[in-house]
């Protein structure tokens, strides 16, 4: 795969410890930490993707460790806050804020539920807070979605594509150095969305999660070898445990992950 730079892999720093009190979390995040920094000099590609509910359900204390954690590696790693994000207006840009300005992540997953605004609002905020650096991920087609009612979200798949690609084009207007920054969330046990040429085409990145915890094939990575899109696969419990295994365990997990890459 070393002839692929499009296709890379992210640590998902998802602090989940048996253990529910705040002492037990924060060793959690720090065991993350120390990973994150051991190895952040022999990665190819050095992306995170703190998903933000562990860190809000210790309120503040939670905060100030995702303020620390960021911090200490907003130059090392491209940060992605996974916290599908949406709302309209004033309240949206307050989201934005938090993430872009206060927290200082370049990253977001969000919502296209409210539409083309709140996406076009969003691209554009990353762009002016963080530049090329910047990624907006829209939910596109995830590992889990609805089959009753619901499920007509998913399946207009090829709909959030387009306007994600339209978006993209009327904010850049063909500026192929921001080409990255406009993003989907396509689970890579969604094969069939992954490899189409709706997305080939668009010359979006692509977030694939869902290898491990959702119980899709590996060797999607290896299939990726020729896609021409980036597509960043995320792991967070198949190298982490959720902060509860010994750190000289989860190395071992991130080096034997490392070689699918």
């Amino acid at each position: 795969m070393k002839n692929n730079h499009n296709v890379k892999l992210c640590l998902g720093v998802d602090p989940n410890p048996t253990n529910k009190d705040f002492e037990s979390f924060r060793e959690s995040v720090y065991k993350h930490m120390e990973i994150l920094e051991f190895c952040s000099g022999n990665l190819k590609d050095s992306i995170m993707k703190p998903q933000l509910a562990f860190f809000l359900s210790y309120g503040s204390k939670g905060l100030l460790l995702l303020e620390e954690l960021v911090a200490r590696f907003q130059k090392q790693y491209t940060i992605i806050l996974d916290a599908k994000f949406n709302d309209i207006s004033t309240s949206l840009k307050a989201y934005l804020d938090f993430v872009f300005h206060s927290i200082g992540a370049h990253g977001i997953t969000i919502s296209p539920f409210l539409g083309e605004k709140s996406i076009q609002m969003s691209i554009e905020e990353c762009a002016k807070h963080v530049g090329k650096k910047g990624r907006v991920y829209v939910l596109c087609a995830t590992s889990e979605s609805s089959t009753n009612h619901l499920s007509f979200i998913q399946d207009n798949w090829k709909k959030t594509l387009l306007a994600c690609c339209e978006i993209r084009n009327e904010v850049f207007q063909g500026e192929t150095s921001f080409q990255k920054l406009t993003g989907v969330v396509v689970a890579a046990n969604r094969e069939n969305i992954l490899f189409s040429n709706e997305i080939k085409e668009s010359h979006l990145s692509i977030l694939s999660p869902g290898i491990g915890a959702q119980n899709a094939d590996w060797n999607v990575i290896q299939k990726c070898k020729n896609h021409p899109n980036e597509i960043i696969f995320p792991f967070s419990r198949a190298i982490f445990s959720g902060g509860e295994i010994p750190i000289e365990q989860m190395n071992e997990n991130l080096i034997n992950i490392q070689k699918y890459f």
